[in-house]
């Protein structure tokens, strides 16, 4: 029996396995999907981190809130206001906004006078992380007095202008209500020993009024005139800023009545008649003008141009009259006049018993007329 051959293994049957030496680009390009989403996060993380640095901001006129201490009050009560600047981290105070601050708070000291309060940060409240740069002014200034009342009475002194209709005169004044309880500074108090009114203008009254106004203080000016200033710009309180005014408008005049004075017509030729022919006259002035009034030459008019060459009838009221030769300072009241009628007939269409009758009518007292004389 022969033998088999036996093949053994050599390196031709099996090579030994290739290695490649690895370069940068191979390097690179693996995992590049997550390389690139860290350096895209890297990116924006720096950003962020530039973007946040510290930074400064200033907000103007902030208000000042003041605590008075009971029993005191400001001479000067005005409202305060600082300029602010903060300092903090850019993404902080990108959000602030003027209501995040508020006001700065002052708990003032019980002291008269002038004094000086230094602003500090803690008067005001910041988010966390912003802090106070500066204050400006870092200073502000109060002055306090003592606080005191009083009542003072309220007068019509210089506070009437304008004339009152002729033959008038002011009656009683009164004042609701006529005192008032003020407050403010003591030495402002102290020199307020009387109230007055804003000024009421009389012209052309005649009658009793009630009207409002408001409360002021006399003060001297710069020049050394007195100046009427309001309550409030004075440095006082008060319990009632305006009170009510009645002011009586009573008549200086006399009355004399004047009996039967007859009526003439301007502008008319046609034939007429009057009813009634007279007129009772309410003269109203002074008792020396009335004495100078001459009832024999007084005559009462009316205008009734349109009314001629018609066979009409017209009725004339009060305002329609006029008086000739009245004294100076002497007037007559309308409202006491009567209504009158005008008859007026064309003479080409009369007959002789309406002459007749009409001459009967027409007869009047007799009365001096400037015709007459």
């Amino acid at each position: 029996m022969s033998a088999t051959p036996v093949r053994t293994s050599s390196s031709q049957d099996n090579p030994a396995p290739v290695r490649y030496r690895r370069t940068l680009k191979d390097r690179i390009a693996d995992n590049l999907p997550q390389k690139l989403i860290a350096l895209v996060c890297s990116l924006i993380l720096f950003v962020i981190v530039l973007s946040d640095r510290s930074m400064m901001l200033q907000f103007e006129k902030i208000p000042i809130e003041m605590a008075v201490p009971e029993g005191y009050v400001m001479l000067e009560d005005r409202l305060q206001t600082v300029d602010v600047t903060l300092q903090g981290r850019a993404s902080i105070l990108r959000g602030l906004k003027r209501d995040d601050i508020g006001t700065i708070r002052l708990q003032l000291s019980p002291r008269e006078g002038n004094t000086q309060v230094t602003l500090q940060p803690a008067m005001i409240s910041l988010p966390e992380g912003v802090r106070i740069e500066k204050f400006k002014p870092e200073f502000i200034g109060i002055n306090l007095e003592m606080l005191e009342s009083r009542a003072v009475a309220v007068t019509t002194d210089h506070a009437f202008s304008g004339e009152l209709l002729h033959g008038y005169q002011l009656g009683e004044i009164k004042i609701q209500p006529d005192t008032v309880q003020i407050s403010g500074p003591r030495s402002v108090i102290l020199e307020t020993s009387q109230l007055y009114i804003d000024p009421i203008d009389l012209t052309g009254k005649a009658s009793t009024f009630t009207i409002n106004r408001g409360i002021v203080v006399r003060r001297t000016g710069a020049q050394g005139t007195p100046e009427w200033v309001m309550l409030s710009r004075a440095g006082i309180h008060a319990n009632a800023e305006q009170v009510n005014v009645t002011v009586s408008v009573i008549s200086k005049s006399k009355s004399q009545v004047v009996l039967g004075v007859p009526i003439k017509p301007l502008n008319l030729s046609s034939e007429h008649e009057f009813v009634p022919s007279t007129i009772d006259l309410t003269l109203v002035g002074s008792e020396e003008a009335l004495a100078k009034v001459d009832s024999k030459i007084l005559f009462v008019t009316v205008d009734a141009a349109s009314e001629d060459g018609k066979n009409n009838q017209t009725l004339f009221t009060g305002d329609d009259f006029s008086v000739q030769n009245l004294p100076d300072g002497v007037s007559f009241d309308r409202s006491r006049l009567p209504s009158v009628l005008l008859k007026v007939w064309d003479s080409r269409g009369r007959t002789d018993t309406d002459r007749a009758g009409h001459k009967g009518a027409a007869a009047v007292p007799a009365a001096k007329t400037p015709d007459a004389e």
